[in-house]
């Protein structure tokens, strides 16, 4: 049996976002990219691989908040064209609008 250790179900999304790997180097500006799946805890990004534990950075926009959402996470896993990243934690009104935006979503 698969180890699961997500906390929150993933929803299948088409959102862009700007994207940043903390690669140390001065000019590592965002790469815009797509949010494949989504939930609170983390996403899955349409972006070549990553290490594992590499800090990144993530912007994007959902219907139900005023402002961009703006968040950090870790790489926690890859493959050659996505990234799973696990959230840092959100702030409450993010958790709020981005909880509305995922009820909102066909099941």
């Amino acid at each position: 049996m698969a180890d699961n250790r997500r906390t929150a179900t993933r929803h299948d999304v088409d959102i862009a976002c700007a994207f940043v790997a903390d690669t140390g180097a001065p000019d590592g500006g965002p790469i815009d990219t797509r949010i494949v799946n989504l939930s609170v805890g983390g996403a899955l990004l349409d972006i070549a691989r990553l290490p594992m534990g590499r800090r990144v950075h993530v912007s994007f926009r959902v219907p139900t908040a005023e402002s961009a959402i703006s968040i950090g996470g870790v790489v926690r896993w890859s493959t050659d064209n996505s990234v799973g990243v696990q959230f840092d934690g959100l702030r409450p009104k993010d958790v709020w609008a981005l909880s509305k935006y995922l009820e909102s979503l066909p099941h």
